[in-house]
């Protein structure tokens, strides 16, 4: 945990280095407490067999809170379930980032789910290659001028067979979709050199049967819109998704 550097004989004192406390932050679907891997199919409450193919969600002005003190994790960070892939040159994103802390104790994070509005709008081609909101990230809706804020995908039978021809679509954003100030308690304390863990899962029972149902044989796909069938979907869809997101034991 501590380094020493020094230019030799010269007389000059060694740097000591003290490695800083980290936290490991993660965002996970989830079904009967296990995390969800992408392709590999599981039986959801209504019997649906699914199979998830593509994860994505922005987490914005992510903080940590204790009883005196007050840290920004990250302004902004996009999770994605897809594994990393070494033989891709090109930016990618993850399930889990690692964040250099101060020492402290903290009882609460909160966060944001989307892109604020301040930044939904802006062009992508003005960040860097390896930032969230860059074009790379496949987020940005060009024909609406704003990004996708939750991409979940997936095949299901929705006679719980095997035959995976049902689409489960959901694509939202719009400004009136983000959802700020998401608060749920933890219980983190940090000392030089310590590494902390923080899993966040959407467990996908919750998120389409025990808040405000969604009936994925009927509603199965929205891409927001400005039809007020589809952004009534989206919305339903997010704040289930909000109220579905727990940290892991």
């Amino acid at each position: 945990m501590l380094g020493i550097s020094g230019c030799g004989g010269d007389g000059v004192l060694p740097e000591i280095k003290v490695a800083e406390p980290q936290l490991e932050l993660s965002l996970h679907l989830s079904h009967d407490g296990q995390n969800i891997a992408l392709n590999q199919s599981f039986i959801d409450e209504e019997g649906n067999n699914v199979k998830v193919v593509a994860f994505k969600c922005y987490m914005a002005n992510i903080r940590l809170k204790g009883a005196d003190s007050e840290t920004l994790v990250s302004s902004m960070e996009l999770f994605d379930a897809k594994p990393f892939d070494a033989s891709i040159s090109t930016p990618q994103w993850l399930d889990q980032y690692s964040f250099d802390m101060p020492e402290g104790v903290f009882e609460r994070i909160e966060f944001g789910i989307g892109v604020p509005a301040d930044l939904n709008q802006i062009d992508p081609s003005t960040y860097s290659n390896e930032d969230p909101l860059s074009t790379y990230s496949n987020m940005y809706w060009s024909w609406a001028s704003m990004y996708r804020f939750i991409i979940l995908e997936a095949k299901a039978d929705t006679n719980g067979g095997e035959n995976f021809d049902h689409d489960v679509i959901f694509h939202t954003g719009l400004d009136a979709l983000y959802r700020s100030g998401i608060v749920r308690e933890v219980d983190l304390s940090f000392t030089t050199g310590e590494k902390q863990s923080l899993a966040l899962s959407v467990d996908w029972d919750d998120l389409f049967y025990h808040f405000d149902r969604i009936d994925l044989k009927k509603e199965s796909s929205t891409h927001t819109t400005d039809n007020p069938t589809e952004f009534e979907l989206a919305e339903r869809f997010t704040d289930n998704f909000v109220q579905a997101i727990s940290v892991q034991p």
